[in-house]
């Protein structure tokens, strides 16, 4: 059929899946931590859809300069 595990998958980019997650686990709990501290919504630290946030007043967000 053609699939592959994740841990497969990791090691084929030559990194280890529980490297990986214990790190995606950790930047997870950042982010809903520091959302709490602070009182803001997570979708204000982090969205996974990549889009741009829109702000009350119906306009597009301008991307931020890097």
């Amino acid at each position: 059929m053609g699939l592959k595990t994740l841990s497969d998958h990791y090691a084929e980019l030559g990194a280890d899946f529980g490297e990986e997650i214990e790190r995606r686990a950790s930047d997870a709990k950042l982010i809903l931590e520091t959302a709490l501290k602070y009182g803001v919504p997570i979708e204000m630290l982090w969205k996974p859809s990549g889009s741009a946030l829109t702000p009350p007043s119906g306009r597009e967000s301008a991307p931020t300069p890097r």
